[in-house]
């Protein structure tokens, strides 16, 4: 099945929305978020506000990713659900 290029986009603004909230919270340096699929949690993201590094924990493979840049965490975001939805 292929997605199509503006449904990718949809689902990489939705993803990034999550993300910059993140950024924008005031309530605590530590920001957490789940993402999942069909309701299982595939990954959740961490963000340090003092660091600003952000780390990726894939629950699939046991990985765990990070990275300085919001743009790269909310495509390795998609491509994980994206594979996720891929085994269902």
């Amino acid at each position: 099945m292929k997605i199509s290029e503006t449904q990718q986009l949809t689902d990489l603004n939705k993803i990034l929305n999550r993300l910059r909230a993140m950024v924008d919270s005031t309530d605590s340096q530590f920001q957490t978020r789940s993402f999942d699929a069909f309701g299982i949690e595939a990954l959740s993201v961490d963000y340090d506000q003092l660091t600003k590094i952000w780390t990726i924990h894939e629950h699939r493979q046991s990985k765990n990713f990070q990275f300085d840049n919001v743009d790269l965490v909310a495509i390795e975001i998609y491509d994980i659900l994206h594979d996720f939805n891929l085994i269902f």
